[in-house]
Formats: structure tokens, C-alpha cells, sequence
């Protein structure tokens, strides 16, 4: 600040107000500008203002500008618009003063529009007047023609009438367009109702008389058939002219409903008739008559209607005649043969005389000719599987005793167990050949037991499927498709299968300490007998059976060499296979509803019928019935099995009430138990009775078998589940095993009267001895027990567990009865170790 002066300063800030210079020198710029400088400053800025100021005036006063002149120019203007906004009002005022008469000017302007337009729309009705009444003058005159029978005249008029309405626009969318064509439709519909009038007075069927006449005048009927083209109508006409033709004429010829019989033709002139009574005529003698009326018809009906005959008449008179005569003169047998031929004859000459009409549609008759070798094995098909039906409808129920024999190679061994079973000592030739223990039975024993088998020796067990006597699980099990099975389906496949039933009764060699078991004991052939019950239905099935295998033979004879269905002849041998199948298809049905024991009828009838078709398949070598023959066999014993299934589940339930033999000494469980036994018992001897009359005695044995050895296996589960048996539950106990026990005096074999008959209930009832040691458990001491299981023959039957839980449910805890148990598990693992 020192070296600056305040000069200096204040002519800066002048200078940078006059003229926005900065200073230039950097002392200036950083120094403070003083208070005292103020003053100064301002009276700088005065000075210089002042001079701009004078600059300014001097300016001015050298510029020569007239403001005077503006003024005035001004003052002109302002005047000038003045007038003009008093002009504008005077115009608006006389605008204002004109709108009444533009008013009057618009109007009259719109009266005379109205007024032109009235007479356009005046002008305009009085020509829609005119052309309205032109139309219907036309269409009177249009009725006056019909009326005059001119019906060509009434189309062409409604023709131009209808084209004059759709040209004219003057009817568009008013009333007048829809009176118009209410008349023009009433005018068509009379038109029509006269053609409809006319071709039914021309072609006039009367279907309550069966008569049909034809005008002599054809001209007449060509002006109605191109009438009818004209307005579309002569395809329906034609139509229900056809339709007529055949419920008037066509059917009371043909009399599809009266087999055989045929109503004839009488013709005068141009008028057909059918006569009222019917006849018995051929089929050649119909298709003459058929020849009559369509010869009629050629005559009399003009072309455009016999164009259509070929279209759709004659194919459906085809049909008629196929279904009404044709298919039911296909002779089921060889006899009508020769009429057959005489038949094809006829019907191939009447579709050359249709032909030679130059119609068309009968394409079905020449194809049904044909195919005459295939219709007839077809027919014989169908009347045979009918025959089938008929045989399972009418049959009564009534039966009959056949005999099974056959011839079985059995050895020493085998004898001598078949004279067992009626010697006095049975019991004990059965205890000598259960001492040992069924693993260590030699192989002629097994052979033995196989082959007695065969006969309803064996027995079913209670976790396997039913299987009838003398056949194997495997055939029930694989017979679980009823259904199919019983239609053959997959029977074909099986032709490598072998016959159980023929497997059980082969001759099996074994070997016994390594030497063949036929050196032991040499076989000889022994007839087996046994009579069962059958009802009619095996014999007329195999009648059907056995015409078809004769018929097959007896059409390659000469006298039908010439038949054009001795291609077919084979085919017949292919029936037997559906007659089979046929009945499996329905004679479940019937054997259950219509015969008690139904399923065990169905077995006998099954077999037998197998075993007659089987002898019918060996006389004339028809190794294709093979597979039938088993299918049958397998249908017969899955109808026993079922029967056994269902008796099963009788008796099970019946044992059920029992419930477990649960606290069977104390009322009222006691009664429940005494009611479920003699319930069970009795259902069995029931059974027994009502198989018995049907059944072979080996069968009856082995089923009742089956069924007590179902019931007396559930008691002994339930008597080894209990827990602890009181002295009198066990006395209870042994009471109602020895009721079951009763029922052994059903196993009695059948021998002649002399001989003693001792029961055979251990050979055909499973654990039947099983059973009675249980009883003797029950009732016995544990030293017999004990004496039984070391001494006797109480371990064949029941394990060590099984006889130690009986000592434990029996018995106290007591060291005897450890002892025991003790010795009994020690004399087990010793035999253990020893086998």
C-alpha cells in the first residue's frame, strides 16, 4: 500500500468501470482500496459521467431526426382506424338487417325441395304400383296356366317373376319384396303339389293293393319329369318312387318275413299287380319274377327314371334278394348240395339280364357267387356254433352213467398196494409203510405212490391250486385265463404240450442203490374201471362234431366233384376246433344256473367229451385237435378246482365260528365251538352226498378228501397256536377232533359186498394221521407221549418244536416235563445226525 498511491488506485477502478480494463500491475491488484480513496473515487466517476453525458447530447444534436413528422404520421393513423372501425359496425348493422330475409330465401328454398321430393317418392310408388301389379297380374296368369294343367307356362312365368323381383332394386328391403315373395312361394308350392299330383296319378303305386300302373302316354310323363328337372324335384321323386316301388312291389315278392314263399306277378298292359297268396317257390323261380318287373319297368318308365334304376335300385335289390333268399338257401348239409348250384346258376343269369338291360348294380350278386365256397363254410360255421347253443338251451338236465377205462402197466409193488386197500389188515400195512421217514422211501415206493396217483390217490394241499383228480398244479395254474382259454385263443401254440393226466400215468423207471427199478419188479398191464355221471350235452356236441368230420370226407366223393364249394371241404375240419371252443364259451353259464353241482357235471361232461373227441381225432388222424383236447381237459379240471375252491371257503368259514377253539370249555365259546364242528361235519357229508351220484368213487374220495384235509388242517394250526390248554379245554378238544375223526366212515373203498370195507381216509385226506396222534396227544400222559415219540411212530408226523409247544400248552412247568422235552430234543438231533 506503501508504494502504491491512492491515485493509482482509484484511476484502476475508474478505469475498470469506464471501460472493464484491469490493471496491469500486480502491486495494484493485491492492494487494499482505501476509505479516504472514497471520495476521490466518487468524484472521478461524476466527471466521467458527465462527459458521457455530454458525448451523448453532442450525438443527438448532429442527428437531423423529425420527430414532428412521427407525430403526425402517427395521428393520421390513429385516425384512419377510427373510420375504419365505424365502417366495420355499419357493415355488421346492415349484416344483422339481412338475416330475416336469407331466412325467408332458405325456406322457400327447403319447401321446394320438399316439395320435388314428394313427387320423386309420388313418381317412384306409382312405378313400385305398376311393376307390383304387373307381377301379380303375372302371377295370376301364372295359376290361370296351372289351372289349365299348363305347368310349363306357370314355371316360366314364377322363373321370371323370381329373376324380375332380385333385378329390381325398387323392392329392396320393403314390405312389398316380402308380399311378393310370400306370392311367388305360394305359386311354386302350388306348382309343386301339381307335379307331386302328377307323377303320382302317372306312376301310381298303391301299396295297400301291392299293384302299380304306368300311363300308356308317355309324353305326358316327360312334360312332369322336366317339370320336375326344372324346379330340382325329380331326384327325391325318384326317390320315394323307388322306396314305393319296393315296400308295394319288391317286398311282397320277396316275403323276407315267410321263408320260402313268394307272392307272384300278374301283368295287363301298362299295370302290375302282385298276387295276395303266397307260394313255395325256388330261387330261381323269385329272381323270374324279379325279371318280370324289371322287364315291366323297361318298358313303361321313361329313360331319365331307368338311368337311375342301375344307381341305386338294383344295388338294393341285390342286398334284399342276399339277405332274404340267397343267404338262407345255403345248405347246411351235403343233400342240398346240388340245389345250391342250381341256385348260383339262377342268380348268375339274372345278372346278365340285368346287364343286358344296360343297367348297372349288380356287382353284389356276382361277388356273393363268388364267394359261394367261403359263404358256405361260413354258414356251416354259424349253424354249427347255433347248433351248440340250441344244445345248451334245451338240454334237460338229464344224465347217464359212462365207464373210464383204461389199461395201466403197474408193478408187483403197485399190486400188491391196490389189494391192500381191501385186506383186513389196512391200518397196519399203512403203519408198515409210514415207519420210516418219507426221505428214505425207496424208488419203487415213489413209482408206486405215482401210479396209484393216477387213480385219485393223491391228494391237494391247502397252499396250492385246486386240481381235479389225476391232474397236475402246473395244468390249473396254467388254465387262469378262463376266458380266453375257453375261446382257444393261444391253444394253437401248445401243440408240443404233454398231457398231464397222460404224464401221471406213464411208466417212469428209477433207480434204487444204483440198478434199475424195473429189475425189481417186472410191470403187467391192468385195467382200471370206474363209472361217473355225464348229461346228454357231451353226446350232441359230438354229433355236431362228428357231421363235420364226415361231411369233410364226404364232399371229395364224385358225386360233388362238380360242387363249387368242394374247395371248402377242408375248412369243415377246422369247426370242430370252434364247437370246442364254443362250448367252453357257454356252458358255464348253463351248468350254473341250471344243474345242482353244476362245476362237477361240467368236469364229468369236460372229460368225457375230451376223451370221445380224442377217439374221433385218432380214427381219422385229425392231429389238429390236439391242442382242443387238452384246452377241454384243462376247462373240465378248472371247473373243479373252482367247485373245490368255493366248498373250501364254505368249510373254512364255517370252522371260523370256532374262533380259534379259544376258551372252547366255557360258555358261551363252548357253544360256538359245538355249533361251527357239527356245522363244518355236516356241510362235508352234505357235499359228500351230492357229488356222490355224479363223481367216479376216486374222484368223490379225493375231493371229500381235499375238503377234510382243508378242515382238519386249520384245527391242528389253531390247536398248536393256543398257548395254555386247561384239562378241560383239551377233554373239549379231543371231543371235537373225534367228531371230525367220524367222518372217515366216507373213505370206505368200493368192494364186493363179502369183503370187509375198511376206511381209506389216510390215503386220501393229508395229515389225516397227523390228526388222530393230535387227538392222542391230547388225551394222553406225558409218558405216552414221550413212549410215542421215542418208541412209536409220533415223529413221522410232527416236528420236535411243534410236540415240545403241545407238552408246554399241555403241562405244567415241572422238571419231569423238562426231562422230557430235554430228551425228546436229544433223540431228534441224534436222528439228525445219523440221517
Amino acid at each position: 500500500m506503501a508504494n502504491t498511491s491512492q491515485q493509482e488506485i482509484c484511476q484502476s477502478v475508474l478505469d475498470f468501470v469506464t471501460e472493464g480494463k484491469y490493471p496491469e500491475s500486480e502491486k495494484v491488484v493485491a492492494a487494499e482500496f482505501p476509505v479516504s480513496a472514497l471520495s476521490k473515487e466518487l468524484e472521478l466517476l461524476s466527471k466521467a459521467r458527465a462527459q458521457v453525458e455530454a458525448e451523448i447530447s453532442s450525438l443527438s444534436r448532429e442527428n437531423d431526426f423529425d420527430a414532428d413528422g412521427w407525430i403526425s404520421q402517427a395521428k393520421q393513423l390513429h385516425a384512419d382506424i377510427e373510420r375504419s372501425r365505424v365502417t366495420a359496425r355499419e357493415i355488421v348493422a346492415q349484416h344483422e338487417n339481412t338475416n330475416p330475409l336469407r331466412a325467408k330465401v332458405d325456406d322457400a328454398a327447403a319447401k321446394v325441395g320438399l316439395v320435388e321430393t314428394e313427387i320423386a317418392f309420388n313418381q317412384a310408388v306409382t312405378d313400385t304400383l305398376e311393376e307390383v301389379q304387373r307381377l301379380s297380374q303375372q302371377l295370376d296368369a301364372g295359376r290361370a296356366l296351372l289351372q289349365g294343367d299348363q305347368v310349363t307356362g306357370a314355371i316360366d312365368i314364377l322363373e321370371s317373376t323370381e329373376q324380375a323381383i332380385k333385378k329390381d332394386n325398387l323392392f329392396a328391403n320393403t314390405t312389398v319384396l316380402v308380399i311378393l315373395s310370400e306370392n311367388v312361394n305360394d305359386l311354386r308350392g302350388e306348382i309343386v303339389e301339381c307335379l307331386r299330383s302328377r307323377w303320382n296319378d302317372q306312376l301310381n303305386i298303391d301299396e295297400r293293393e301291392a299293384k302299380l300302373v304306368l300311363p300308356e302316354n308317355t309324353e305326358r310323363l316327360e312334360e312332369t319329369v322336366t317339370a320336375l328337372v326344372r324346379l330340382e324335384m325329380l331326384a327325391p321323386a325318384k326317390g320315394k318312387f323307388q322306396k314305393d316301388l319296393i315296400s308295394a312291389v319288391i317286398e311282397p315278392i320277396l316275403l323276407p318275413t315267410v321263408d320260402g314263399h313268394s307272392r307272384g306277378v300278374h301283368i295287363e298292359g301298362t299295370s302290375l299287380r302282385v298276387g295276395l297268396q303266397p307260394s313255395k317257390v325256388s330261387v330261381s323261380e323269385l329272381l323270374e319274377r324279379i325279371v318280370k318287373v324289371l322287364e315291366f319297368l323297361r318298358q313303361h318308365l321313361h329313360s331319365s327314371i331307368l338311368d337311375s334304376l342301375s344307381e341305386t335300385f338294383i344295388p338294393i335289390l341285390s342286398s334284399k334278394i342276399i339277405a332274404s333268399w340267397l343267404s338262407s338257401a345255403i345248405p347246411t348239409e351235403l343233400v342240398g348240395l346240388g340245389e345250391f348250384e342250381s341256385t348260383l346258376d339262377a342268380v348268375l343269369g339274372f345278372t346278365n339280364t340285368i346287364q343286358n338291360f344296360g343297367w348297372h348294380g349288380q356287382e353284389e350278386l356276382v361277388s356273393w357267387v363268388n364267394q359261394a365256397p367261403r359263404l358256405w363254410l361260413t354258414r356251416r360255421r354259424v349253424d354249427s356254433l347255433d347248433q351248440v347253443r340250441k344244445v345248451l338251451a334245451s338240454s334237460k338236465g338229464s344224465t347217464k352213467q359212462v365207464e373210464r377205462v383204461e389199461i395201466e402197466k403197474v408193478s408187483a409193488t403197485d399190486e400188491a398196494l391196490l389189494e391192500k386197500t381191501t385186506s383186513d389188515d389196512w391200518d397196519a400195512s399203512w403203519d408198515d409203510d409210514m415207519g420210516d421217514d418219507s426221505k428214505e422211501k425207496p424208488a419203487e415206493e415213489k413209482e408206486d405212490e405215482e401210479d396209484v396217483s393216477a387213480w385219485g390217490l393223491d391228494d391237494d394241499t391247502n397252499d396250492s391250486p385246486e386240481t381235479a383228480p389225476g391232474a397236475s398244479a402246473a395244468a390249473a395254474a396254467d388254465y387262469d385265463d378262463e376266458d380266453g382259454d375257453a375261446w382257444g385263443w393261444g391253444d394253437e401254440d401248445d401243440e408240443t404240450a404233454v398231457d398231464s393226466f397222460q404224464a401221471k400215468h406213464s411208466v417212469k423207471t428209477n433207480s434204487v442203490n444204483g440198478k434199475d427199478a424195473a429189475h425189481h419188479a417186472s410191470p403187467r398191464e391192468v385195467t382200471l374201471t370206474e363209472r361217473y355221471t355225464v348229461t346228454d350235452i357231451p353226446e350232441a356236441i359230438l354229433t355236431i362234431i362228428r357231421q363235420q368230420v364226415m361231411d369233410s370226407d364226404a364232399i371229395t366223393h364224385p358225386a360233388h366233384s362238380n360242387s363249387r364249394v368242394v374247395s371248402s371241404g377242408a375248412g369243415l375240419l377246422a369247426l370242430p376246433t370252434l364247437i370246442l371252443a364254443m362250448f367252453k364259451a357257454t356252458a358255464t353259464s348253463f351248468y350254473g344256473l341250471k344243474l345242482s353241482s353244476g362245476q362237477m357235471y361240467l368236469y364229468n361232461d369236460s372229460l368225457y367229451l375230451a376223451d370221445q373227441v380224442r377217439r374221433i381225432a385218432e380214427e381219422h388222424q385229425l392231429s389238429r385237435l390236439q391242442a382242443d383236447i387238452e384246452a377241454l381237459e384243462r376247462f373240465g379240471k378248472l371247473a373243479y378246482s373252482k367247485e373245490m375252491q368255493t366248498q373250501r371257503t364254505i368249510v373254512t368259514d364255517l370252522l371260523d365260528g370256532a374262533q380259534g377253539f379259544s376258551q372252547c370249555s366255557e360258555q358261551p365259546f363252548l357253544g360256538e365251538c359245538e355249533n361251527a364242528v357239527s356245522a363244518t361235519v355236516d356241510r362235508i357229508r352234505d357235499v359228500h352226498k351230492e357229488w356222490q351220484p355224479i363223481l367216479s368213487h376216486s374222484a368223490l374220495l379225493q375231493s371229500v378228501g381235499s375238503l377234510v384235509s382243508t378242515v382238519i388242517n386249520k384245527i391242528i394250526i389253531e390247536i398248536e397256536d393256543l398257548g395254555d390248554i386247561s384239562a378241560a379245554q383239551s377233554e373239549r378238544l379231543v371231543s371235537f377232533c373225534n367228531q371230525v375223526s367220524k367222518l372217515e366212515d366216507l373213505f370206505i373203498p368200493e368192494t364186493s359186498e363179502n369183503a370187509e370195507r375198511v376206511p381209506m381216509t389216510a390215503v386220501y385226506v393229508r395229515n389225516w394221521l397227523k390228526f388222530q396222534y393230535l387227538i392222542n396227544i391230547l388225551e394222553s400222559s406225558l409218558a405216552d407221549i414221550k413212549f410215542l415219540w421215542l418208541e412209536g411212530e409220533l415223529r413221522l408226523e410232527f416236528s420236535p418244536e411243534e410236540v415240545v409247544d403241545l407238552i408246554e400248552a399241555l403241562f405244567a412247568e415241572s422238571d419231569y416235563r423238562r426231562k422230557a422235552i430235554a430228551e425228546i430234543r436229544r433223540i431228534s438231533r441224534n436222528q439228525g445226525t445219523v440221517m
